[in-house]
């Protein structure tokens, strides 16, 4: 199997940001810093066609190539990740998944992932989604927290993803997001694809796939730290980042958004403002309606304290 090349070119938002921290940051898939910087030391991440080192401060349209080196062998070992199972039974079962999590193993994050946690505490899961996905049938973004189904037999995952495909499944999020909409609730129906110069991120494009996102104003601050809306979200599509890239486009990213904010940094919070909160779907064995949420976690409770003590 040969090396996975990911090339990069800079935006503009990111000149002169350390490379070691950009990169974390910017590609799809799951990097920790001391794996970018344990790459850049092996040559295998260039800069323009030359080494570099992990304290360069790139700049905008720099040319940045990522070799990733073939995938080790994978013997998955169940770990004792603190885990919060929601609900468990013998087809499937609910965890609320903690911010900064990585879903399943991959270069940099061959343990300590739901994955190793799920081994550890559900043992029984689906072999569809692969020796490295067993029982995933959707996933969230490392910094995104919140609830997810995992399927425990074959059958199960099977009817699930076909659920997924066919839009049944009803996925509501929260999220923090800096400023305000114009209307107190609204439907976003702009076509995402990858984006044309910056390929590792998406954006709204015409020639891009159908994407829909439905919002909801729940509150807002007006204090001195600016304004912000936390705000309830319906996906009616599930393309990569929609929700960050749909609220971005109108002009309220989501505070703490490292791709698609260009201020992310300033509010100083250590994960994306995003849960997922609400989770329904059909039971796969008797078909039963189930219906779960959650609260927000801890950290976007924090930063509502925060602003809400200097409102």
């Amino acid at each position: 199997m040969e090396n996975d090349i990911i090339e990069i070119t800079v935006p503009a938002e990111n000149n002169l940001e350390r490379i070691d921290r950009f990169l974390p940051s910017s590609l799809e898939i799951d990097l920790s810093r001391s794996y970018i910087q344990k790459l850049i030391r092996g040559g295998r991440i260039t800069v323009n066609g030359r080494t570099t080192r992990p304290n360069y401060k790139v700049k905008t349209d720099d040319a940045v190539v990522v070799e990733i080196p073939e995938p080790e062998p994978l013997d998955l070992v169940p770990e004792d990740v603190p885990l919060e199972i929601v609900y468990q039974d013998p087809s499937v079962a609910v965890i609320n998944k903690q911010p900064g999590l990585v879903v399943h193993p991959g270069p940099g994050n061959w343990s300590h992932t739901l994955v190793n946690g799920l081994l550890f505490h559900v043992k029984d899961l689906s072999s569809i989604g692969g020796v490295a996905r067993p029982g995933i049938v959707h996933r969230l973004d490392k910094d995104t927290s919140g609830l997810m189904v995992i399927a425990k037999d074959d059958a199960s995952h099977a009817f699930l993803t076909a659920e997924f495909s066919a839009r049944r499944v009803r996925k509501k999020y929260t999220a923090m997001v800096a400023g305000k909409p114009r209307t107190e609730s609204g439907t976003i129906d702009l076509p995402i694809a990858r984006h044309r110069k910056y390929r590792h991120k998406m954006s709204v494009d015409e020639r891009g796939r159908e994407a829909v996102t439905e919002y909801r104003v729940k509150k807002v601050w007006n204090g001195r730290l600016g304004v912000f809306t936390l705000l309830e979200i319906n996906l009616h599509t599930g393309r990569t980042h929609q929700i960050r890239v749909h609220l971005s486009a109108i002009g309220i990213p989501i505070v703490g958004d490292p791709i698609y904010s260009k201020k992310w940094e300033k509010y100083r919070v250590p994960y994306l403002l995003l849960a997922s909160t609400g989770l329904e779907f059909t039971h796969p064995r008797d078909r039963r309606q189930m219906v779960f949420s959650a609260e927000m976690p801890p950290h976007m409770l924090r930063f509502i304290d925060k602003i809400e003590r200097l409102a």
